[in-house]
């Protein structure tokens, strides 16, 4: 090894103590406790969602680091309840990290909902013509109410598009009947195309 390459390592290495007192110093923790927290729970997010797809050893991988950061984080803070910057640290740390995982999940995981809206034939159809303008399958079916024909609607959405299809509906009749339901498996028909 040559002088110049002497120098390298040693300036490495003096970069590497520097980040590591960093990283030991009183004042950093709190910083780092929020990190691992929001980290934590998307990896939480993302270990559900492999292992609702049946990938078991990635969902062992995740749930092995999930409880890691897990148990350091909480270590760090139970260790010492009154210091405040590292208690508030892990509460809003997992406050954020739930938010982001809701965002990780909207992102990955294809969500449909079933929506049933009864009314009559004449309010049923306006609501049916509203939802195609706004680009959802909408099927028409006729049916028997207590109190005379009524009009069924089945629409299929994508769950992140349910409350705009709700709005829609109530906008037009707000005490229409309306029920909605997760639904499992969708194949064929026509679902409004998503726009990230």
């Amino acid at each position: 090894m040559g002088t110049g390459d002497s120098a390298k390592m040693r300036s490495v290495i003096k970069k590497s103590l520097a980040f590591t007192m960093t990283l030991l110093d009183p004042g950093f923790l709190p910083v780092l406790i929020f990190v691992l927290r929001v980290t934590n729970n998307v990896i939480g997010t993302v270990r559900l969602i492999l292992v609702s797809r049946e990938k078991r050893v990635w969902g062992f991988a995740f749930a092995s680091l999930e409880s890691l950061l897990f148990a350091y984080t909480a270590g760090q803070v139970i260790t010492d309840l009154n210091n405040i910057p590292n208690l508030a640290a892990y509460v809003f740390g997992f406050a954020v990290g739930g938010v982001v995982g809701m965002q990780v999940e909207n992102r990955f995981v294809k969500a449909y909902e079933s929506v049933t809206v009864i009314a009559t034939r004449e309010v049923s159809h306006k609501i049916a013509l509203a939802l195609r303008e706004r680009g959802h399958g909408v099927t028409e079916i006729m049916g028997e109410g207590a109190r005379g024909e009524v009009e069924e609607l089945q629409i299929v959405v994508h769950r992140r598009d349910l409350n705009q299809a709700l709005k829609i509906i109530r906008d037009i009749k707000e005490d229409a009947f309306v029920t909605v339901e997760r639904s499992e498996f969708i194949r064929g028909g026509w679902i409004r195309a998503h726009r990230r």
